[in-house]
C-alpha cells in the first residue's frame, strides 16, 4: 500500500473515531447516547486502520465497539469486536494482549450461549502460543474441553483434552498431563474409539514411567485396560513393559520401547520412550533404588538412541 493510500485510511479512520465520539456525547436536548451509530462507526474507524496497517490504532477501535456494544447488550457482537482486537494483537507481537482478549472473547461468548464459538475462540488462542507458552495453551485447551462438555461434544472434549495432556507432558507437568488424558480415554469412550483409547493408555503408562512411579502405572493400566482392546499393540506394549519394569529386565523393556508403533506415537510420547530409563535387575517391584546407585542405574539404564526416534505426531 502506497503511503497516499495508507494515510487516506488513516484520515478517515481518525474521521469515523470523531463521528463516534461525537454519537456518545449527550446534551440537554440529547439525553441518551446513538449506540448504534456509534458502534457502527467505531467498527468503521477500525476496519480504516487496519487497513492503513495501524494495528494499534485498530485494536484500540474495535475495543471501543466492544464497549458500546456491551452497553447495548450485544454480547455476541462484542465477543466478535474483542476477538478481533485479539486477534490485531499478533500483527505487532503482542502475544499476552492476544491471549488476554481472545480469552475474554470466549468468555463472552460462552455468557451468549454460544459455547461452540466459545470454544473455538480458545483454541484458536491456545494454538497461536502452543509452541512457546505450553503451560497456558494446555489451560487454554483444558478450559475449551469444559465448554464443550457442557454441550455433550464427545469427540470435540477429547480433542482438547489430548491436546492439553500432551502440552501438559511437554512441559514437565506429569500429574495434569495423566489427569488430563484420563479425561481424553473417557471422551473417547463415549464415542467408542477404542484405537484412541489403546494408544493413550501406552502414552499415560509412559508417562508414570518416566515420573517414577510404576506403581500408579501398573495400577492405571489395571483400571483402564479394559476401556481398550486386549488384542492391540498398544495394550500388549503397555502390559509387557510394565512387567519389564517389575522384573527389572532391560532387554525386554528396551525390545517393548524401540518397536515401531512406539515410535510413531506423539512426540511426548516417542520421547519419553527415547529417554526412559529402565533399572536393572533384582526381580522386585522396579522404583525403589538408592539415591547413591542412581549415577550406575542412569549408566546402565536403557535407552534409545536419537536415531531410533522418527519425529512425527502432535508434540
Amino acid at each position: 500500500m502506497s503511503g497516499d493510500i495508507q494515510q487516506k485510511r488513516m484520515t478517515e479512520g481518525k474521521a469515523h473515531v470523531q463521528a463516534a465520539e461525537k454519537y456518545m456525547k449527550t446534551s440537554f436536548f440529547k439525553w441518551k447516547p446513538d449506540l448504534d451509530s456509534a458502534a457502527s462507526e467505531y467498527t468503521k474507524a477500525a476496519t480504516c486502520f487496519r487497513n492503513a496497517k495501524a494495528f494499534p490504532e485498530a485494536k484500540d477501535a474495535f475495543l471501543k465497539a466492544a464497549d458500546v456494544h456491551k452497553q447495548q447488550n450485544s454480547i455476541f457482537h462484542a465477543a466478535k469486536m474483542m476477538e478481533q482486537a485479539g486477534l490485531l494483537c499478533k500483527e505487532f507481537s503482542d502475544v499476552e494482549g492476544c491471549v488476554n482478549l481472545l480469552e475474554r472473547a470466549a468468555d463472552l461468548f460462552h455468557q451468549n450461549g454460544t459455547a461452540d464459538t466459545a470454544a473455538l475462540t480458545l483454541d484458536r488462542a491456545a494454538k497461536s502460543i502452543e509452541m512457546n507458552y505450553p503451560n497456558k495453551a494446555a489451560e487454554l485447551y483444558d478450559k475449551a474441553c469444559s465448554i464443550s462438555e457442557l454441550e455433550d461434544k464427545s469427540r470435540q472434549c477429547a480433542e482438547f483434552a489430548g491436546k492439553a495432556g500432551r502440552l501438559f507432558v511437554k512441559a514437565g507437568k506429569y500429574d495434569l498431563a495423566a489427569e488430563a488424558l484420563k479425561r481424553e480415554i473417557e471422551f473417547h469412550h463415549q464415542t467408542e474409539n477404542f484405537p484412541m483409547i489403546n494408544r493413550v493408555i501406552l502414552g499415560i503408562v509412559l508417562v508414570y514411567l518416566d515420573n517414577g512411579d510404576p506403581v500408579a502405572a501398573e495400577n492405571f493400566f489395571t483400571s483402564a485396560s479394559n476401556r481398550g482392546t486386549g488384542e492391540d499393540e498398544f495394550i500388549q506394549g503397555a502390559d509387557e513393559l510394565i512387567q519389564a519394569f517389575n522384573d527389572g529386565d532391560e532387554d525386554a523393556a528396551r525390545e517393548v520401547l524401540s518397536r515401531p508403533f512406539v515410535k510413531f506415537m506423539d512426540n511426548c510420547f516417542a520421547k519419553i520412550a527415547r529417554s526412559l530409563v529402565i533399572p536393572a535387575g533384582g526381580g522386585g517391584k522396579v522404583g525403589v533404588v538408592s539415591s547413591s546407585s542412581t549415577n550406575e542405574n542412569q549408566d546402565q539404564g536403557a535407552q534409545l538412541t536419537d536415531d531410533d526416534l522418527e519425529e512425527g505426531g502432535l508434540c
